[in-house]
């Protein structure tokens, strides 16, 4: 009696599926480079737009939390309803476009909380936070839970086209699209300010120009590339689904589907539950990098903190400060300078200053910017300072402007220059320290975008060498670097060198954008993909969301207020995780005709 043979993807139907071209893997995946340049925006940016709103460093990982949590509800049911749905524009493609449009929205709304706030809401509070923050936090929820519903089914869609062989190439190719939106997102800000001249000195209590508009670019890039792939994509129809899958790889029974989560959760594999805590702490230290690096680069690198006689010069200017006038949003921020200045404990002798106060302090508050520009224009005029036809050519175009005239750091230094005024001089003192703040910001966009040049150079590495060796040793040593990365950022004072941590970093995040699913595909039932992906994203964001709860507290506490030390606590996490990932059965070193050890 002839038996039917097993087809690659585990059951017994006698059809398989056919491999996929290259430009079809491609187009597979296409929407990715959109998501991930949003959540590289997202990832460089947040923690910048969060302080210029007024948060403190301590209270950024709370912020964060939204992600995780939007993450932990949202992907296990979208991956359960598109394991057990279908209509008439597909099994996957409906949840990209509905994702894609909410996170337009959020990356267009994030960066402008500000502004949907207005005056009227400027001093309400809840919880101990202002009505600006809490729009922040609304919208960053928006866009992560968007980014998780365009996200999850597009993991999916890997196993649902292409055959079990295919795999590593499909996971290889999201990594190298992921790798490109990444670059993008991560550079733009830089490269508005540096080549096309868009500011990166905000208004205080607004964001930076050059931020606004990346947040613009990166939701008309989203949109557009998740349509290329629904439109150039076409899922495979239901009968012929179950065909090249099996019967069951579509379950239209009704389902409880909260219970049928929870017990698949509690049925997972073997392989599954050892690469879990390998996710685990590999994200705890991703989570660290994202959240404190902006902060941390500042500290660490840039001259963002004043000695001992500044700091009491600027306490004692905004203890004696006639705040009677100050009303609404400028009341808010001047009240919140004080209690943020009162509260600093020296490290070192130094006090770190955050950007929203330094930006407060230095625009306005002691001198109006009207008179300063007044003054510059006096002092240009008299010829006693010389300056550059560029720099005469900035200050030309800032009188003509109507509204939001801010002196830059490099005018306020004019000013200061050619006074003789202490508290003039030590306002251009807060301004290049402002200043300081926002190439800070901006470098670590810079840096992010090496991390994931360097991601999408090593993803087209990832299929060969895991070949020649195994995706497990690919993925112990690249986690390995990516520690040993991450945590020598404590070692390097001089922002130049601040490339170089990068390059294991960026190995590391093209493995674990890759290897998980790669190993992970191999023990999951079919026709529960989409789901066990959902599961899996468990260990991704339960330890963003226990780095969420402890990280500021443990850096308010032990490190005062200094992030660089738990960034470096992060790195060694990752290095465990490398350890951890040992313990999946799938030999180091695997013969060519060996290809896979079943957990």
């Amino acid at each position: 009696m002839a038996v039917n043979q097993p087809t690659e993807s585990g059951t017994t139907s006698g059809v398989k599926k056919p491999a996929l071209s290259l430009g079809k893997v491609i187009n597979l995946s296409m929407g990715f480079l959109g998501i991930q340049m949003g959540f590289a925006l997202q990832n460089g940016n947040a923690s910048r737009i969060l302080t210029d709103f007024g948060a403190d460093v301590h209270d950024l990982s709370y912020f964060w939390l939204v992600a995780p949590f939007t993450g932990l509800i949202v992907q296990p049911i979208i991956g359960h309803m598109g394991d057990n749905t279908w209509g008439r524009f597909g099994r996957r493609k409906p949840y990209f476009l509905i994702g894609a449009i909410l996170a337009a929205l959020g990356l267009i709304f994030l960066p402008n909380s500000n502004v949907l706030a207005g005056e009227s809401l400027s001093t309400t509070e809840f919880l101990g936070l202002s009505a600006i923050l809490w729009m922040g936090i609304i919208f960053l929820a928006l866009m992560d839970a968007s980014f998780n519903i365009s996200m999850e089914p597009f993991r999916a869609l890997v196993g649902d086209m292409l055959p079990k062989r295919q795999g590593t190439l499909g996971f290889s190719v999201q990594t190298i699209l992921i790798s490109i939106g990444a670059i993008l997102g991560s550079a733009i800000p830089w490269l508005l300010n540096v080549m096309f001249g868009v500011s990166n000195e905000p208004v205080a209590g607004s964001v930076a120009p050059n931020v606004v508009w990346s947040f613009y670019v990166g939701a008309i890039i989203l949109i557009g590339t998740i349509l290329y792939t629904i439109l150039t994509i076409k899922e495979y129809p239901p009968e012929e689904f179950k065909k090249l899958q099996g019967e069951e790889a579509i379950d239209a029974r009704k389902k409880n589907m909260f219970s049928e989560i929870l017990m698949d959760t509690l049925r997972m594999p073997r392989r599954m539950k050892r690469l879990a805590w390998v996710q685990f702490f590999s994200w705890f230290g991703l989570f660290t990098m994202w959240v404190y690096t902006t902060t941390s680069v500042a500290q660490n690198n840039y001259s963002t903190q004043l000695g001992q006689e500044d700091y009491y010069q600027l306490k004692t200017m905004l203890d004696e400060y006639d705040h009677s006038q100050l009303t609404g949003k400028r009341l808010e921020s001047y009240e919140n300078a004080v209690a943020n200045v009162g509260g600093l404990k020296p490290s070192e002798g130094l006090y770190f200053i955050n950007s929203s106060v330094a930006s407060f302090v230095s625009q306005d508050l002691f001198y109006s910017e009207e008179s300063i520009i007044s003054r510059l224009d006096d002092i240009l005029a008299s010829g006693q300072v010389e300056i550059d036809p560029d720099t005469r050519k900035a200050f030309e175009e800032l009188k003509a402007k109507e509204e939001n005239r801010i002196v830059n750091s490099k005018l306020t230094a004019i000013v200061a220059a050619g006074s003789d005024e202490p508290d003039l001089i030590f306002v251009s003192k807060m301004k290049a320290l402002a200043k300081e703040h926002q190439i800070a910001g901006d470098k670590t966009g810079f840096m992010f975008s090496i991390y994931n040049f360097v991601a999408l150079i090593f993803a087209f590495l990832l299929n060969p060498l895991a070949k020649a060796t195994s995706r497990k040793f690919v993925h112990f040593m690249a986690l390995l670097l990516g520690g040993a990365g991450l945590a020598s950022m404590l070692l390097i004072n001089d922002p130049s060198y601040l490339w170089m941590p990068m390059i294991g970093v960026g190995i590391a995040w093209a493995s674990i954008l890759a290897m998980p699913y790669a190993l992970l595909i191999d023990s999951l039932p079919i026709n529960k993909m989409g789901v066990y992906m959902g599961i899996f994203n468990f260990f991704i964001v339960i330890p963003q969301i226990i780095n969420g709860f402890i990280g500021g507290p443990i850096i308010h506490r032990f490190f005062n207020d200094y992030s660089i030390y738990y960034l470096t606590f992060g790195g060694l996490l990752m290095v465990l995780a490398a350890i951890l990932t040992l313990r999946v059965r799938e030999p180091l070193f695997h013969e060519k005709d060996v290809q896979r050890v079943n957990a």
